[in-house]
């Protein structure tokens, strides 16, 4: 009976000490398990790092847009001294405003801040724009301004009520997509004055320092669109963006402005009448 006893005392004595080495050992194991974890993480996170030149795209993109924004500075300078709109459309303008309400707004839902901050300053130059081109335009259209104030003022408080009520992933994504039309509309909008360009033989409803800044802006969005962020609602209207830019540079160098084309069919034809 007393062989009995200690035996079982040995065992519970060899039990706890298997415990106290289990538990010794335990944190140990775990810190290596930790420590290994977290080497493969810095490895995961090496190899996602995007390489140097789409780095660099990332960082000029914002500043292209703002680049974009100032690109119809001169031709606005030029409608307010000569108090004169010319053949140029309000589109560009109204449409730059929601534009970059937009995309301010879906850069603020999205956490996206080279997004936010880059269209904030192209509302501020949109509202410039238009206002020194209805300060310029005759008193004939000034139906037309109104219609494009009431259009700014629509989107800008429809967006603001889907920000506002609905949860911030379905607001994202509405707002998202919405962006998209509205950003084709930005940069489709100088090809409104198509129609006369083709009758006219006159690119000089194009402007021409706007579409070389667009064709750039869509080019980099473009790419860190579809490379970077992986994000549908950033790199498709800036393709089509950036097909819309080329249109317009094509029917820029094509027609020019006009002066240019006359002289040389002018020539054309004298050299015809001396031959």
């Amino acid at each position: 009976m007393k062989a009995r006893i200690n035996i079982i005392i040995a065992v519970l004595i060899l039990c706890r000490c298997g415990f106290a080495v289990s538990a010794s050992l335990l944190p140990r194991k775990t810190a290596t398990i930790t420590a290994s974890s977290t080497k493969e993480k810095s490895v995961a996170v090496k190899q996602k790092q995007p390489p140097k030149w789409l780095e660099a795209c990332n960082q000029l993109a914002p500043c292209t847009n703002i680049m974009c924004s100032l690109a119809p500075l001169s031709t606005i300078l030029h409608v307010s001294r000569t108090k004169s709109v010319g053949s140029l459309p309000l589109l560009p303008y109204s449409s730059m405003i929601a534009n970059g309400f937009v995309w301010a707004l879906y850069g603020h839902l999205a956490h996206l801040p080279n997004v936010k901050y880059a269209n904030m300053i192209g509302i501020m130059l949109g509202t410039f724009y238009f206002k020194e081109w209805a300060g310029a335009a005759a008193e004939s259209i000034s139906g037309v301004i109104i219609y494009h104030k009431l259009a700014i003022t629509w989107i800008v408080l429809l967006n603001v009520l889907v920000a506002a009520r609905l949860p911030r992933k379905v607001a994202t994504e509405i707002v998202g997509k919405e962006g998209v039309l509205v950003f084709i509309l930005l940069f489709a909008s100088p090809l409104s004055a198509l129609k006369e360009v083709i009758a006219t033989r006159s690119a000089a409803a194009i402007p021409l320092p706007f579409t070389v800044a667009s064709t750039i802006n869509c080019s980099l969005w473009s790419v860190v669109g579809l490379l970077l962020m992986n994000d549908f609602n950033i790199y498709f209207p800036s393709i089509l963006g950036l097909i819309c830019a080329m249109i317009q540079l094509f029917l820029k160098g094509f027609y020019g402005d006009g002066v240019g084309s006359i002289k040389r069919q002018s020539s054309l034809e004298m050299m015809g009448q001396i031959v």
